[in-house]
């Protein structure tokens, strides 16, 4: 083999391990997100006597003042949550929603003095149509 093609070779090794370094880094510096169970959903005997043709459909497009609940590790959160009253830590419980999006939309919803719509956090850098699709049946005004 001839100097030149190891010593390519050489360097595609080294390339190949730092590559590997920073991919080890990146994802282990990564910031740990629970992410909110859907097996904590609780209905209560009065919600299936009320919604008995949709007993066993616990959406929360369905559910506007009812007492469904989801656990973590804060205590129990009602969907769905009202932009204008709720924590950051209530909006992370919410699956597509970290740390970073609950604050930008708590900081935008200073900025706004409160929200008139919940279509309003589209405004909002990282929250496009499909952030959006995904988390705003859990979002009221």
């Amino acid at each position: 083999m001839s100097r030149g093609k190891r010593q390519s070779i050489i360097v595609i090794g080294f390339g190949l391990i730092i590559l590997s370094a920073v991919i080890l880094y990146y994802a282990l510096s990564m910031p740990k997100i629970s992410v909110p169970q859907v097996s904590s959903v609780h209905i209560s005997s009065e919600d299936i006597s009320e919604n008995s043709s949709s007993a066993g459909n616990a959406s929360p497009q369905t559910e506007t003042s009812q007492s469904s609940t989801e656990n973590d590790t804060s205590g129990s959160i009602n969907y769905p949550l009202n932009l204008n009253s709720c924590t950051a830590e209530e909006l992370m419980s919410i699956s597509g929603i970290g740390e970073v999006k609950a604050n930008h939309i708590i900081e935008y919803r200073e900025y706004l003095g409160g929200y008139t719509s919940v279509e309003q956090i589209k405004n909002i850098k990282g929250i496009g149509d499909g952030v959006y699709e995904k988390v705003s049946p859990y979002l009221t005004v």
